[in-house]
């Protein structure tokens, strides 16, 4: 009776282990990719609407606030996007540093990481009788004592790494997409004070939509997102403007 009890916990949390791994496959994550888009959108937004106000504010010429929009955007792109491929790299490269030295560890200490795999389980709220046989099954695969160590103790998942290429993309792509809307009336046939109130009204309007949209993927207050994206964009354009009209009275 001792026997079967344990045998029973373990074939239900095999199919369990099972289930979790097909909901896994069937929903893969997309969190690095969102959380690229979104710093991307965020950071054109602020910093290009910061840039054309204080441009416009400063009494430059408006082919010069043109010139200095369009080079800045192109910057950030440049640099945001190689950061982002940068960062994902590095990351990916530790990640794979970590699972070499858990390996190694498994290889020159296999007592020490049999009892981490124990202590691993209860942690997770395996009952004690079921502990000595799961990780008997565990360890009798070089592979699989790996990924399990890999997961529940680094916390690492080998299908989680993320791609430099992609989230480059998605960086550029996102930073150019935030820096439309405060740079685009601006390319406009309009007076330059109408300009600058379009811009400043379509930067707040962008800022808020970023927020509701980041409140719906994140299932969290719209208002809270909106408000916080919006009073960044705000806070970018004021700084922006003031240092733009401090230049503007002292070069007059």
């Amino acid at each position: 009776m001792s026997f079967v009890r344990p045998r029973r916990r373990l074939l239900g949390l095999r199919r369990l282990r099972g289930q979790s791994r097909s909901a896994s496959a069937a929903r893969p994550s997309h969190s690095g990719l969102i959380r690229e888009a979104i710093f991307g959108i965020n950071d054109g937004l602020v910093a290009t609407i910061g840039l054309v106000s204080g441009e416009a504010l400063s009494h430059q010429a408006h082919g010069a606030i043109i010139i200095a929009g369009c080079s800045a955007v192109g910057a950030a792109i440049v640099s945001m996007a190689v950061g982002s491929f940068l960062a994902t790299q590095s990351e990916n490269d530790f990640m794979r540093k970590e699972i070499r030295d858990q390996a190694e560890a498994i290889q020159q200490h296999p007592h020490r990481e049999r009892h981490h795999v124990a202590r691993l389980l209860d942690e997770l709220g395996v009952p004690d009788e079921a502990v000595p046989v799961i990780t008997r099954r565990i360890v009798q695969s070089r592979p699989r004592w790996l990924k399990f160590m890999a997961r529940e103790h680094l916390g690492i998942h080998e299908k989680r790494t993320e791609s430099p290429l992609t989230n480059a993309w998605v960086m550029g792509t996102a930073v150019l997409v935030g820096s439309l809307p405060p740079l685009l009336p601006y390319l406009l046939p309009l007076p330059l004070a109408v300009e600058r109130d379009l811009s400043w009204a379509l930067s707040l309007f962008a800022a808020f939509t970023l927020g509701a949209v980041k409140a719906r993927l994140t299932r969290t207050s719209v208002v809270t997102n909106a408000l916080s994206f919006g009073v960044l964009v705000s806070l970018s354009a004021a700084v922006g403007a003031g240092i733009g009209l401090i230049f503007g009275i002292v070069g007059a």
